[in-house]
């Protein structure tokens, strides 16, 4: 008599949710170097590349929004090489042969945070699922080229995180306060947005 079938292994939880790979190749590095060290475990999960389309009728891009024990963050990807200062909350990257310019990128990124929020709950009051249940979302941004030199003042790099194997950037990502707080600091629940993702209106 042939002897039964061993169970097999359980298949091990999606954690990390990306429609599509990002069109941009340093882009794709940082969302690599994020989801290489994104521990499996709760109540880590990642949802990067989607956009959805906001109350106001404005499409948002969004590059990665994550569950960690601090809470839920929407990160905004910045891959210009060199060193970082600013003048006000205008940033200037100053590379090999160029200079780069832009506004401190944190303030979108927070607009789009209180969209996304907004479209959560709206998504769970569809499910009958109670709105609360969705996470305060934190806006941060990620300056992932390796060998990135962070000038920036105290106020401006608020909420700025470098990558883990950077010597001179900002704060390495995945090593501060916010990303190993205790687990009295984390969301409810890393199920919630998952639930509420797939039935947001124009959430891809």
């Amino acid at each position: 008599m042939p002897a039964a079938p061993k169970p097999a292994a359980p298949t091990p939880r999606e954690r990390w949710f990306q429609p599509r790979r990002s069109g941009f190749r340093w882009e794709q590095e940082g969302l690599d170097h994020l989801r290489a060290l994104m521990p499996r475990t709760e109540p880590y999960r990642a949802w990067a590349t989607f956009q959805f389309t906001g109350a106001s009728g404005r499409i948002n891009e969004c590059d990665v929004l994550i569950a960690v024990p601090g809470g839920v963050y929407l990160l905004e990807l910045k891959g210009h090489p060199g060193r970082v200062v600013n003048h006000g909350d205008t940033w200037q990257f100053h590379g090999d042969d160029q200079v780069r310019t832009l506004r401190n990128p944190l303030h979108l990124t927070d607009l789009k945070a209180k969209e996304l929020k907004g479209q959560l709950e709206r998504a769970a009051r569809t499910l009958g699922m109670d709105p609360r249940q969705v996470p305060f979302i934190k806006p941060a941004v990620f300056l992932h080229d390796p060998g990135l030199v962070s000038g920036l003042d105290e106020f401006q790099r608020t909420s700025v995180y470098g990558r883990n194997d950077g010597a001179s950037g900002p704060p390495k990502v995945w090593a501060g306060p916010d990303m190993r707080a205790t687990a009295a600091a984390a969301p409810r629940s890393s199920h919630a947005p998952t639930a509420c993702a797939g039935r947001a209106p124009h959430f891809t």
